[in-house]
């Protein structure tokens, strides 16, 4: 175990907190709005697609020190705008800019459209994908909502879950019963109602973090490098992540 530690420590050191270059793509959703998101290429040949999705008022631009450190693990990475969104890191959610002038719906729960066009645009892309979600805040419990959904996502990441959608959808009802793989991290100070949101999941293989160091950030922006709990959180994942070769 000690060595291990080691290992993943030493990861994170190689890895540095400077954006990766990446590429952008565009396709669409079910209801025709043009979603944007960047494509960070991993160095190894890999069949693992991370799909990073942002958490409100934000953009794509929440991954990129994430996504540059995810390619290091082999996971070719995929940072979208969601319809729902603003702008972060300098980075403009061009998705949410066209969504607002072609009269597009807006709202957080109108943005699992572009989750799951997401997962269609890498079937497309690959016959064999595995794909894996990482969601922040409201789209990491879309991402829990649909792998309970679905036979085809081989495991969810998310940061700060919760109730965020009102009468409209009843998070904790949706995911009750879920299989699949995840970890999920948050501040100590959410940890409490985030063990009542999964406490109907039933996966086998399961990480439910929190910080010692400090609280914590929302979100997946405590994995930046400025966020004081960044190891804490970045080992913790990465013990999650290595079983999946």
């Amino acid at each position: 175990m000690r060595i291990l530690t080691y290992i993943c420590i030493l990861i994170l050191c190689i890895v540095t907190k400077h954006t990766q270059a990446q590429r952008t793509v565009t396709f669409f959703a079910s209801d025709g709005l043009e979603i944007t998101a960047d494509i960070y290429d991993t160095d190894v040949e890999s069949s693992k697609y991370m799909l990073l999705f942002h958490q409100a008022e934000y953009s794509r631009g929440e991954f990129q020190q994430i996504a540059t450190r995810l390619i290091k693990l082999g996971f070719t990475c995929i940072a979208v705008d969601l319809r729902y969104g603003n702008e972060v890191n300098f980075v403009n959610n061009e998705t949410a800019m066209r969504a607002k002038k072609g009269g597009f719906p807006q709202s957080m729960l109108d943005c699992e459209k572009d989750i799951l066009a997401t997962i269609s645009y890498v079937k497309s892309i690959d016959t064999k994908p595995r794909i894996f979600l990482l969601g922040s805040s409201f789209s990491a419990s879309l991402c829990l909502k649909i792998a309970n959904e679905r036979t085809d996502i081989e495991a969810v990441i998310g940061f700060s879950p919760g109730e965020f959608f009102g009468n409209d959808l009843r998070v904790e009802e949706a995911i009750r019963g879920l299989q699949t793989p995840y970890f999920v991290g948050c501040p100590r100070s959410e940890h409490y109602y985030v063990l009542q949101l999964l406490s109907g999941t039933q996966s086998k293989k399961k990480i439910i973090f929190k910080p010692e160091g400090s609280d914590g950030l929302h979100g997946a922006k405590t994995l930046w490098w400025e966020s004081a709990t960044r190891d804490e959180f970045w080992l913790s994942l990465l013990f999650f992540l290595k079983d999946f070769k």
